[in-house]
Formats: structure tokens, C-alpha cells, sequence
């Protein structure tokens, strides 16, 4: 989907089927672009910040870049080497690769047919919950993690001038979100087992 606004991808590393994999989520943002890569590295910082809390230390944030309206050439790039900072419950553990947390905003916007627009945005290598034997429930630390930082982006992430709140590629603004209960997936392209 091509974004009408400028927005940001945060690329992440996990570990996959005896290898790494490589996932990202793009965010379209309100404010403008940051004017200078001075201002886009501090809102990639801010962002990095708040994302490295909803990951377990198997997940590494490696790579932010930055797009202008209309755009699909990176205008600002930086590196990472950010591990993830949250702990599961005791009695949780990994979702398969495939598996994901899934964030659901919502918009005050609503499409041709006057359905509601909402964003959603998918994250790999969550925790799901053990002890009933339901791997499908997100683990609660994970959850409430997820919530806090879904909010923050409804708050906005400051680029040290402006503050950029999340808005859909077609700039319809985040007004509120879900953290669903349960893992869903999104597929990876096939990969075989070595």
C-alpha cells in the first residue's frame, strides 16, 4: 500500500526455523516529515524506545528508515543493535515464527461502503501462555506491554520539534486501539527446514 504521508519502518530480527528472519511494520505519520536526519533519528530513537518494550531479548530491533509523503526511497536511515526488554510470565513461551500479536487501531474515518478504516500492525516471536495448554492466549506481560505502546502512539513520538502520531498511509488518524487476546499469523514466504 502506498502511504500518502510520511512514515517510518522499524525492521526486527528473530530467530526462525535455525536461521534469522527479518519482519518490520511501517507507520504513517501525522506532523509532517521531520525536517533533517537530526529530527528523524531522534523520532527513530523515541520509537525504538518505546517498540524494544513489547519484545522478549530474542528479538533484536536492527533498522529504522524514514519516508517522505509519496515515497518509497528511504530519506533517512539508522542502524540498531536494540534487543528486547520484556519478561514473559513464568509460566509462558514463544509462539511459533508464524505466529503474531496482532494491534488493532482504530480510525474516525470509514470507507466507500461506510465501513470503519481501521490500522492493523503484526509482531513475530510474541508470548503466549502455557500452563491452561491454550497457546493461542497472548501472555499477559505481553499484552499489557503491547497496550502501552499502541497508547503511546495515539500520544505521539516527538522528533525533538514536532510530535508525529500514527495515521494510516492515507492519513486517517489513530483514535483508539485492541490489543487482540489471541495470536494470529502472518505468513513468511516458504522456507524449508535445513
Amino acid at each position: 500500500m502506498s502511504f500518502t504521508v510520511p512514515s517510518i519502518r522499524v525492521v526486527k530480527s528473530m530467530p526462525f526455523k535455525g536461521g534469522t528472519r527479518h519482519f518490520s511494520n511501517r507507520y504513517g505519520l501525522t506532523g509532517g516529515a521531520p525536517s533533517d536526519d537530526t529530527h528523524w533519528h531522534t523520532l527513530m530513537d523515541a520509537i525504538v524506545t518505546a517498540e524494544k518494550a513489547i519484545y522478549a531479548p530474542t528479538v533484536t530491533i536492527v533498522e529504522c528508515l524514514g519516508y517522505a509523503a509519496g515515497s518509497d526511497v528511504a530519506v533517512s536511515t539508522k542502524n540498531y543493535t536494540t534487543v528486547g526488554t520484556l519478561t514473559f510470565g513464568g509460566s509462558s513461551g514463544y509462539a511459533p515464527g508464524e505466529a503474531a500479536a496482532l494491534i488493532r487501531w482504530s480510525t474516525a474515518a470509514r470507507s466507500t461502503k461506510n465501513h470503519p478504516i481501521y490500522l492493523y500492525k503484526y509482531y513475530h516471536h510474541v508470548g503466549v501462555g502455557l500452563a491452561s495448554g491454550n497457546s493461542d492466549t497472548l501472555d499477559a506481560n505481553e499484552k499489557s506491554a503491547m497496550q502501552t505502546y499502541a497508547a503511546a502512539w495515539i500520544t505521539g513520538f516527538s522528533d525533538g520539534t514536532a510530535t508525529h502520531k500514527l495515521t494510516s498511509p492515507a492519513g486517517h488518524d489513530a483514535t483508539g486501539s485492541i490489543v487482540e487476546e489471541y495470536v494470529t499469523h502472518r505468513d513468511f514466504p516458504y522456507t524449508t527446514s535445513v
